[in-house]
């Protein structure tokens, strides 16, 4: 799992409100940034430092200066939940074959389009918190979604970004990628990287010298 970095929130804390929200953002979804996850889940609310507020303040500014794109999940009072996106590699992720084999199950196809699979995903929270097949979407691996849902007890192998019951070793390599690119993004804010800086820098991972 990645390594919390208290000493992280303690400088983004210090930042100007629009730099903080982009900052704090960009660290959560910055392995979809570097395109090695899918897409990334977060809530936003005012339970944290007026998050809600800041993103109806600044999000339209920080959408347009990232390469992903933004689904609205749901929204109630003060709360919001989005899926940032790589259009691309999302779909190539859930219409790869044993992905839609399990999608299948919850009522996707392989015939929908990428945007019908994101309404059908959102039709879906409003019935269930977080239903299973968001797992997918995230880049979990189909026989982790499928173990981690007939688990029944089983214990998992690796419990990191997600519950492992199959393939340690790979599950280990994407955790060290994920964990790479947060360490990443606290690097560059402790160079004082501006918000959309770093995320240029993130887009291409491999190129960020820090």
């Amino acid at each position: 799992m990645v390594r919390e970095n208290e000493n992280f929130i303690d400088f983004i804390d210090y930042t100007k409100e629009k730099d903080y929200m982009m900052n704090l953002i960009t660290y959560a979804i910055s392995p979809t940034i570097a395109g090695y996850k899918p897409s990334s889940i977060i809530t936003i609310s005012n339970n944290y430092k007026g998050m809600y507020d800041l993103w109806y303040k600044y999000g339209d500014e920080y959408i347009n200066n990232i390469n992903l794109k933004v689904f609205e999940i749901t929204r109630k009072e003060k709360l919001i939940i989005l899926l940032f996106y790589n259009e691309k590699l999302l779909a190539e992720t859930l219409f790869r074959e044993d992905n839609m084999e399990l999608l299948m199950k919850f009522g996707y196809s392989n015939i929908m389009s990428l945007d019908m699979c994101l309404q059908l995903l959102k039709y879906r929270y409003e019935g269930i918190a977080c239903p299973h097949e968001v797992g997918i979407f995230l880049g979990i691996p189909a026989k982790d979604v499928e173990a981690f849902i007939n688990c029944n007890g089983k214990q998992c192998v690796l419990c990191g970004y997600w519950k492992v019951y199959h393939d340690r070793e790979k599950a280990l390599k994407i955790f060290e990628n994920y964990d790479r690119t947060k360490e990443n993004v606290v690097k560059l804010l402790k160079k004082k990287i501006e918000p959309i800086k770093m995320i240029e820098m993130l887009v291409d991972e491999i190129s960020v010298k820090v």
